[in-house]
């Protein structure tokens, strides 16, 4: 048995309990009455970039060992399907997690993880860099643990403002609520 058989199939498993999970999760967020109010423009634009070089050598390497399995006639349908199969799931899990990070009226959406409004301990505004951009840490309690994520601005733009506007809103709204018992 080689590692491949073991490998391709557990690979095929994990990917489709992410997307099946994600669709869960949209799905429920959905039911929750979420609405978009806004989309950052520049968080996570490395990742994005180094993703999407991922995605295409991945599948161009994939190509490649069909190709050769096809030249070599070494090749069995199962061998085929696998080789074929895996980089369209790989794909379908790219879309999600290279979404833009969303600010909603249930929380902040980075990377498919929802850190919700009432979770949220603090909000730290740092100072620009030379890039003239604005990291904004945001302080959450996941598990009973804190922990940290950050957004990236740039300094002049409206979204920061927006961005302040919505987290003052919502997180004093989910407090009052907490604190009034609904």
């Amino acid at each position: 048995m080689t590692a491949a058989k073991v490998f391709y199939p557990l690979i095929f498993f994990v990917l489709l309990y992410f997307l099946f999970n994600n669709t869960r999760n949209r799905m429920k967020y959905m039911k929750e009455g979420m609405e978009v109010l806004l989309l950052l423009n520049e968080d996570d634009k490395t990742v994005h970039l180094l993703s999407r070089l991922l995605m295409a050598v991945m599948i161009l390497i994939t190509g490649i060992m069909i190709r050769g399995l096809m030249e070599t006639k070494t090749y069995t349908g199962e061998d085929i399907m696998v080789l074929a199969v895996l980089p369209v799931l790989v794909i379908a899990l790219y879309v999600p997690l290279s979404r833009k990070t969303l600010i909603s009226t249930l929380g902040i959406h980075k990377r498919s993880n929802l850190v919700r409004w009432e979770n949220i301990k603090g909000i730290n505004y740092l100072k620009p860099d030379v890039k003239n951009k604005v990291k904004v840490k945001i302080i959450y309690m996941m598990m009973n643990k804190e922990t940290s994520i950050n957004l990236t601005f740039l300094n002049d733009e409206e979204q920061l403002e927006k961005f302040r506007e919505y987290a003052k809103t919502y997180r004093n709204t989910k407090k009052k609520d907490k604190k009034s018992g609904r």
